[in-house]
């Protein structure tokens, strides 16, 4: 059996990416892994009429391969960086397309799902629990989370970073931790470099080795 792993993070081999990939590798099973940025598909477009009977979406973009992928994988990682508190906007158009999973029946449920996220602000409860929601709607089985803090901005890499006053890199470091970084200080964490992620990831590794 497969454990099939989504990102939706836009930084391929960033924090999200890599939580997703440790998990996987961490399941001890065959593994697929697909970054959703790489895919081109569009939102649901509400035609319950023609994927109600078999629970298939029939839009033809690169999400209809994998529905029976989905459906037929013995777990499921799901990992977002943080916007806005929540999801972005890729993870949930993803999910909204497993609509066509909701009806007559539920193909998903049971099924044993983790989700991972990170955060540059504040530590990304609000992203795991925006994608709960929207799995547990179809059946599907929370099995943990694990939220981690990495402080890396945007901004910081926007060009104005260092000198922009309406960011939130200046909102969290100010003045003094605007010099430090202007200094080459690194601000900014990997998740393997913090204990206590490390621990969590490996605790839910081993719960979804289990699944």
């Amino acid at each position: 059996m497969t454990i099939i792993g989504f990102s939706s993070s836009p930084f391929r081999g960033g924090n999200v990416d890599r939580m997703v990939n440790a998990l996987l590798e961490m399941s001890k099973r065959d593994t697929i892994f697909t970054n959703l940025h790489d895919l081109e598909y569009g939102p649901c477009l509400g035609c319950a009429h023609l994927c109600a009977s078999d629970n298939l979406c029939k839009l033809e973009d690169d999400l209809m391969p994998l529905y029976h992928k989905i459906i037929e994988a013995e777990a499921i990682v799901l990992g977002t960086p943080s916007f806005f508190s929540s999801m972005n906007s890729v993870m949930a158009m993803f999910l909204e397309r497993l609509w066509s999973l909701r009806h007559n029946r539920f193909p998903l449920e049971g099924k044993p799902f983790v989700v991972v996220s990170s955060g540059a602000f504040s530590v990304p409860t609000g992203p795991i629990e925006a994608v709960k929601r929207r799995m547990t709607a179809y059946r599907a089985k929370y099995v943990g989370g694990v939220g981690f803090l990495s402080r890396i901005a945007p901004c910081f890499s926007c060009g104005d970073g260092l000198t922009c006053r309406v960011g939130s890199l200046y909102r969290v470091y100010s003045e003094e931790g605007l010099e430090r970084l202007r200094k080459g200080e690194n601000l900014f964490e990997k998740w393997e470099d913090s204990a206590s992620t490390v621990k969590a990831i490996e605790e839910l590794g081993d719960k979804l080795s289990r699944v």
